[in-house]
Order: C-alpha cells, then sequence, then structure tokens
C-alpha cells in the first residue's frame, strides 16, 4: 500500500452543515464524518502516497509511524471500500 497514491472520488461531495460534515455521491445517501477523516479525505489527491500521509500525521500527532500506519489502513481499507478513493 506505501506506494500507492489514494485519489478522493471525484464524485464525493463534503457537506458541512451547521458545523456537522457529512459526505455523499448522489445526495440520498450520507455518511457523517469526523474531522479527522474530513481532514485524511483532504490529503487524498492523488499527488501523495499513503506513506507520505502516514508521515504528515504521525509528525503531527507526535506518534510513531508505525503505530499510525496500523491505525490508518485499516480506515484507508473501508475508504476504498465504500468508494470514498481510488488508487493511482
Amino acid at each position: 500500500m506505501g506506494e500507492k497514491k489514494p485519489l478522493k472520488a471525484k464524485n464525493l461531495k463534503i457537506i458541512d452543515h451547521k458545523g456537522t460534515l457529512y459526505a455523499t455521491f448522489d445526495g440520498v445517501n450520507y455518511w457523517k464524518l469526523e474531522k479527522y477523516i474530513y481532514n485524511l479525505l483532504k490529503m487524498c489527491d492523488g499527488k501523495i502516497s499513503f506513506d507520505q500521509i502516514v508521515k504528515n500525521v504521525a509528525k503531527q500527532a507526535g506518534l510513531s509511524r508505525e503505530d499510525v500506519k496500523v491505525a490508518l489502513k485499516p480506515v484507508f481499507d473501508e475508504f476504498e471500500k465504500d468508494g470514498f478513493i481510488t488508487y493511482v
């Protein structure tokens, strides 16, 4: 997964409604997003790798890269499964 670069789906829309974040593909089905999930999705621009995202998050949080990688892997697996991202 390391060198693959996650790219947020073009049709995934993020909506801020009164300070609460939601994601939708079609305006009918919505997922409520935590702020950290939104911040992760913002990094999924297809330009930086998963490992670079791990490095950035580890630095910001003051945690080891390995701990962050273990924590983020299932999150990114879920992003991919739900169609929020693809890898380029």
